[in-house]
């Protein structure tokens, strides 16, 4: 699953919440933020361990390539 809502930290770990409820144990959760703490954000959720961010680099329609960052 991948969460693109602003960056607000509240709006996030709200989305976070209720994904780790709705998706399976074995579900990625990404999110597409520049700005918040993986790790703080993983840390709302019961699978930190399947928390990760990532990011489209630039041109998208061009680039083939995604950063992807783990948490703690």
């Amino acid at each position: 699953m991948v969460e693109a809502a602003p960056e607000n930290f509240d709006i996030k770990a709200d989305i976070f919440r209720v994904l780790t409820k709705v998706t399976k144990k074995d579900t990625i959760l990404a999110s597409n933020t520049s700005s918040i703490s993986i790790s703080k954000l993983a840390a709302v959720t019961t699978k930190p361990d399947h928390v990760i961010g990532m990011h489209f680099m630039n041109p998208v329609p061009v680039m083939k390539l995604i950063e992807i960052i783990q948490g703690l």
